[in-house]
């Protein structure tokens, strides 16, 4: 491999000329990336491993023949200089990719990269002291088909004092930790160091935390780049005893590995194979196995192939996850064609009432719902009714932990707010356990809501007024698919193994640290805590803003005591 080294000022770049681009014949995609390390800023803390990182990632990619564009501690004349070369090659490029560690800032969610000399003390500077992050986005999408953004830069705003003294209140929701999460267009895996919002470690060896995971898995024979990650993200929570989650965004619609059994590995002329530098072994901090599972059923929960679902249940075989990891591989493992199909149980379901028999036949348990056979049919709900189906705990056997599951199709929503009814609202309350709420803060109330623009949100209330109090436990999502009329699964788990929310099959949200028990936590046991379908209404607390209800129906409702248990299906 031949290179070449150019001047801007006081910095080099290095420019790679692939002399030896076609040693392989196996491997006939051409690949390109930039990577640039900055550790010795001048108005800004030094960082010790970014020079280290971008040197070690570098080797790697040469062995993985791409041709290297960037260099370490590049002011921004450099770095946009290598960025506009490395843009003109990936034009021509089946593989582009970016390396970035050093420091990086989110201002008003948009994501920046810090050159050397970089001096920001202005919110209108940014553009012109930084380098955004979606100028780098349009010249790595600039014509290749496969785009990858790796950034271990996710530490805290350098500039954040200075920052916040000019732009004042405005700086409060404004300067985020860390990096947001960016966009990615079609065809673009976007990595980060940790989780959006939060702030990586710099690390005590050669290289940080993620740059050394990424560094002993990058090279393993055809590991797809989100199974790399998968890898990454273990070996980063278990090295810093997951204080960093690995992160990633991903559009890609084909899979890609960086080494393809067959292919040859290209060693610079005069050096040696380089060995990924280990730190000294010291005793693995001990890793928050739910945690790590959440992480790991993120990355992989829309994946089509089997082989990710199966490898995750060798891996958490009693998992929270892992029912429905048996669920997607025995719907992936369907005849080509053929309908997966109804699972077939759930293992340790606990259904309450699959098909409202119960509801249906039993006094004082259904209030002005309607009951109808068919294939749209089920309990109909609406407010000239006060429509509600109540399901007691003592009658019941509801699980006080677990999932709750409906096949529903809401037409809309309606709310009471200082005894004022408003209709065909954007937003519908489904579920309560609270049918009066006469305190929304008594612990254990909780509420479900959908919303016509695809927002779904499940909040358990905590203890506020009691000794050691929690606050309201909120778990949200936004702008998925579900909307008013069209039919949709939503499911909720709740307890003490973590909160999620799936909407058709997919977990689109969880946070395995929420943990308040429904009915649970405080003193209020009463029954109006009895779980609830449909209308809550208050008769003595006339400003309750969680009172209302929907229109719609309900064809399947049913509780698992295992949590992660999704077995409805239409």
């Amino acid at each position: 491999m031949l290179w070449k080294t150019i001047t801007l000022g006081a910095t080099a770049v290095a420019i790679g000329l692939c002399g030896l681009c076609d040693a392989s014949p196996a491997l006939a995609e051409q690949r390109v990336a930039l990577v640039i390390g900055n550790s010795s800023y001048q108005h800004a803390p030094a960082l010790a491993n970014p020079r280290n990182d971008a040197a070690d990632v570098g080797e790697k990619l040469k062995r993985l023949h791409f041709e290297l564009f960037g260099g370490q501690d590049m002011d921004r004349a450099a770095m946009l200089a290598a960025l506009t070369a490395f843009g003109r090659a990936a034009e021509k490029a089946d593989v582009a990719l970016v390396f970035y560690a050093g420091h990086g800032l989110q201002i008003n969610g948009q994501n920046y990269l810090v050159p050397v000399d970089a001096n920001v003390g202005y919110e209108a500077e940014a553009d012109i002291a930084l380098v955004p992050f979606n100028v780098v986005m349009q010249q790595l999408n600039r014509g290749s088909s496969i785009n990858i953004a790796i950034l271990d830069a996710c530490r805290d705003n350098p500039f954040a004092k200075d920052l916040s003294r000019t732009m004042g209140t405005r700086a409060l929701g404004a300067l985020g930790r860390g990096l947001s999460r960016a966009p990615s267009v079609s065809g673009s895996f976007i990595a980060y160091a940790t989780q959006p919002d939060n702030v990586a470690l710099d690390g005590s060896g050669r290289n940080s935390p993620f740059t050394s995971a990424l560094l002993k898995f990058i090279e393993r024979p055809e590991l797809s780049i989100s199974d790399l990650m998968i890898e990454v993200r273990k070996e980063v929570i278990s090295a810093t005893g997951g204080k960093q989650v690995p992160w990633d965004s991903s559009s890609l619609t084909g899979r890609f590995s960086f080494r393809v059994e067959g292919t040859v590995d290209i060693v610079p002329e005069g050096t040696q194979p380089v060995s990924t530098p280990q730190p000294p072994s010291s005793p693995r901090q001990q890793v928050d196995s739910k945690t790590l599972e959440f992480s790991v059923w993120n990355e992989i929960q829309n994946s089509g192939e089997r082989s990710a679902f199966e490898k995750f249940l060798a891996d958490f075989p009693n998992g929270v996850f892992a029912a429905a990891a048996r669920g997607r591989i025995a719907a992936l493992s369907a005849p080509s064609g053929a309908p997966a199909g109804r699972p077939e149980a759930c293992s340790h379901a606990s259904v309450i009432d699959d098909n409202f028999a119960k509801a249906a036949a039993s006094a004082g348990i259904a209030h002005g719902v309607t009951f109808s056979a068919g294939p749209n049919g089920g309990a109909s709900f609406s407010r000239r009714r006060e429509s509600r189906i109540v399901y007691p705990y003592a009658r019941t056997g509801l699980p006080r932990t677990g999932t709750l599951e409906w096949l529903i199709n809401v037409s809309s929503g309606y709310s009471y707010s200082a005894g004022k009814l408003a209709e065909r609202t954007g937003c519908a309350l489904i579920f309560t356990t609270d049918i009066q709420n006469g305190d929304v803060t008594w612990p254990g109330s909780a509420w479900l809501y959908v919303c016509n623009n695809g927002d779904i949100r499940f909040h358990i209330a905590g203890a506020k007024y009691e000794a050691g109090g929690k606050p309201e436990y909120r778990l949200e999502v936004k702008g998925t698919g579900f909307r008013y009329g069209d039919w949709h699964r939503i499911g909720v788990s709740y307890g003490n193994l973590g909160r999620a929310i799936m909407l058709d099959g997919v977990t689109v949200a969880s946070d395995a640290n929420m943990t308040q028990t429904l009915g649970a936590g405080g003193t209020h046991t009463a029954s109006v805590d009895d779980p609830t379908i449909g209308e809550s209404v208050s008769g003595f607390w006339p400003n309750n803003q969680h009172e209302g209800g929907f229109e719609g129906t309900v064809a399947r409702f049913r509780a698992s005591d295992t949590q992660q248990d999704w077995c409805v299906s239409r």
